[in-house]
């Protein structure tokens, strides 16, 4: 299946810099988003997602947003499966994997 690339909902000529910034940023946060899931590390893991979700957020990444928030709601939730938190952690990655400036 293609995925189409997801820009930002806010104007191009408003933000750019800012926009360009946590883009080019993006792939370090998942970087370090994954390896807090591969240790188990899921305070560490709750805090990167609730940050990458307040930032995806105002940077007009909607669904970025959404699926941040799913792997902070999930951290919080002791009864949720490794398998669970690694599922919701590849969409996230996916998700971010189509983001663009």
């Amino acid at each position: 299946m293609i995925q189409e690339p997801v820009h930002s909902s806010l104007r191009r000529n408003e933000f750019a810099d800012l926009v360009d910034l946590f883009v080019s940023e993006l792939p370090l946060r998942m970087s370090v988003i994954e390896q807090l899931m591969s240790t188990g590390d899921r305070e560490g893991l709750c805090r990167a997602a609730h940050q990458l979700k307040s930032s995806a957020g105002g940077y007009g990444y909607g669904d970025l947003c959404l699926y941040a928030g799913r792997v902070e709601a999930l951290c919080r939730d002791r009864r949720t499966s490794d398998e669970q938190l690694e599922g919701a952690v590849d969409e996230l990655s996916d998700q971010a994997s189509r983001v663009r400036a």
